[in-house]
């Protein structure tokens, strides 16, 4: 869906913290919180427990930060087993894909946030950026921590080595091949690559191109596997062309360190990629030198003259429906959400409450209309039941696409008979 950007910015109620009935009858409250590893993300988040710890003394706050590699599995099983943190920060394809069909997560509790009803809540943030925190029948079930539309960096220098001018950025997939061979002509092997992490970074590729060809992995009722469709097909056969026959790059040299995924951009390896806010922010802070020489620019578009598809995606502060803290574990995401300047600033964070884009730290951000741009065209990915199986088996799909050889048909053949059988249809 797009996302119309509005102007107002609309500010977040006053908290305060209550005991809870479980820490003894002492009026203290231990609340258990837990993350995905972004090391700037993490250092805000250390500063925001301290601050709110000072203004709610009888509150400790038990962070925990889990490694990127592990941190679905791990958090998926412990809410699943009845245990878990009592907050977790939990991408959007997860809630909706595993979280909210296995009733894991508390709705949101708007006098958390100052509020009288959810409706409340929701009249701060851009219409349908919360969709990605609600389940099928609407019901909200968290706030965004970080809202991504996606972009392309380019390498400026290695443009001007390869004769490109860096004021003319590639506005197709074709395009990024074209100028792939130039840039490998100039001596930049690595023209462009994807990442090649887990399967959730997977997934999103996928869908990023099936995005603009048509495809999809399921039926619009979620019902039926639709990796065979000609727009799927599309999807995975530009993947193929981009990461392996067009010879712009190997994509066995991408890095694979999920900590500090774009390394390859970072270190003025790669010279293209899909990027997203806090990616930049991260190069920016590991490599400095090489920010400067990076331009961030709109997606390439399998059709220049079409209108162009992006793609969205959210992390969400949300409440564990077996804590016993409910009350106050939302009064402490509502301050979490509340330094909304901060997580601009200080990570790249988006909070899309209207007119965040008008706001000073987002005119401080040198390619700010770029990412609006991208919100407005994007979209949420497609989501289903038993997501974690599904998206396991378009990595499957893909690493035998791209690194095996395999044919697309066969692969996506294989793929949607799996995918058919993980949503039981």
């Amino acid at each position: 869906m797009a996302f119309v950007l509005a102007v107002a910015v609309a500010g977040t109620g006053a908290l305060t913290a209550c005991g809870g009935d479980d820490e003894g009858g002492d009026g203290n409250v231990t609340l258990t919180f837990w993350t995905h590893t972004h090391p700037p993300m993490i250092d805000l988040n250390k500063k925001l427990i301290a601050e709110y710890e000072s203004k709610h003394p009888n509150v400790k706050i038990e962070y925990q930060q889990i490694p990127n590699t592990e941190f679905a599995t791990k958090m998926l099983t412990s809410l699943s087993t009845g245990a878990g943190p009592d907050i977790i920060n939990m991408d959007d394809n997860a809630l909706r894909g595993e979280y909210f069909p296995k009733r894991l997560l508390s709705p949101i509790d708007p006098a958390g946030f100052g509020k009288s009803s959810v409706e409340e809540v929701e009249a701060e943030y851009v219409p349908g950026t919360l969709d990605g925190a609600k389940d099928a029948e609407g019901k909200l079930y968290g706030v965004p921590s970080e809202f991504n539309g996606t972009a392309f960096a380019i390498n400026t220098k290695h443009f001007k080595d390869a004769g490109l001018d860096p004021a003319n950025p590639p506005k197709t997939w074709q395009d990024v091949v074209d100028y792939g061979k130039k840039l490998n002509a100039a001596g930049h092997k690595q023209a462009f690559n994807f990442l090649y992490l887990h399967s959730g970074w997977y997934n999103q590729w996928f869908q990023t191109l099936a995005n603009q060809t048509g495809g999809s992995i399921l039926s619009q009722d979620g019902k039926t596997a639709t990796l065979t469709s000609d727009g799927s097909k599309k999807a995975l056969q530009l993947w193929v062309e981009l990461a392996r026959t067009s010879g712009i790059a190997d994509p066995k040299t991408s890095s694979r360190d999920a900590t500090a995924p774009y390394q390859d951009l970072a270190s003025g390896v790669q010279s293209m990629a899909i990027v997203y806010p806090w990616s930049m922010d991260q190069i920016k802070g590991s490599n400095p030198d090489t920010y400067k020489d990076l331009a961030v620019v709109p997606l390439p578009q399998v059709d220049a003259a079409a209108q162009p598809v992006s793609r969205v995606y959210g992390y969400f502060w949300s409440v564990n429906a077996a804590s016993k803290r409910k009350s106050e574990a939302w009064q402490f995401i509502a301050y979490l959400a509340s330094a909304r300047d901060r997580w601009l600033t200080d990570v790249s964070f988006v909070q899309p409450v209207k007119g965040w884009e008008s706001s000073a730290p987002a005119k401080q951000i040198p390619f700010i209309d770029v990412i609006a741009q991208a919100y407005a065209n994007g979209r949420y990915d497609q989501v289903g039941p038993h997501w974690n199986e599904v998206q396991d088996t378009i990595h499957k799909a893909v690493d035998e696409a791209v690194f095996d050889g395999k044919p697309v048909d066969q692969v996506l053949t294989e793929a949607n008979e799996a995918v058919q059988r993980s949503i039981g249809s």
